[in-house]
C-alpha cells in the first residue's frame, strides 16, 4: 500500500495541506507551478476582468495547453529518435560490410 506524504504548499497566497503518494519535493513543485501561473496570469488585464468563477477555468486552460505542448513535443522529440535510431543502424550496417570487405578482399575479387 502506498504512503502518502502531506505538505503544507502556498498557491494564490492561501497555506493548503496536500496528499499524495509523490514525494513531498514533487507535491511542492506542482503547487509552485500552479501558483505561478496563477501569478503570471493575475499580471493581464483580462485575467483581472474576469469574474471571480471563471478565472479557474483560465488557470486550468493555459495548465492544459502547456500540457498538450509538451505531449506534441515529447511525441516529435519520440519520432526524431526514431529516425536517428534508423540512421544509426544504417551506420552501423555500413561500417560492418566496410570491416567485412577489409578484411576479406578477396572475397569481392570471387565476384
Amino acid at each position: 500500500m502506498a504512503k502518502y506524504n502531506t505538505t503544507e504548499v502556498v498557491i494564490g497566497g492561501k497555506v493548503l495541506a496536500m496528499s499524495g503518494a509523490e514525494d513531498e519535493a514533487l507535491i511542492q513543485k506542482m503547487a509552485s507551478y500552479v501558483n505561478n501561473m496563477i501569478r503570471k496570469l493575475e499580471d493581464t488585464q483580462a485575467y483581472r476582468s474576469l469574474p471571480a468563477d471563471l478565472k479557474p477555468i483560465l488557470i486550468e486552460l493555459n495548465i492544459a495547453e502547456e500540457l498538450m505542448q509538451a505531449q506534441e513535443t515529447v511525441r516529435q522529440l519520440e519520432a526524431d529518435l526514431k529516425i536517428k535510431e534508423n540512421e544509426l543502424s544504417e551506420v552501423k550496417q555500413s561500417l560492418v560490410e566496410a570491416q567485412l570487405k577489409l578484411e576479406h578482399p578477396e572475397a569481392k575479387k570471387r565476384r
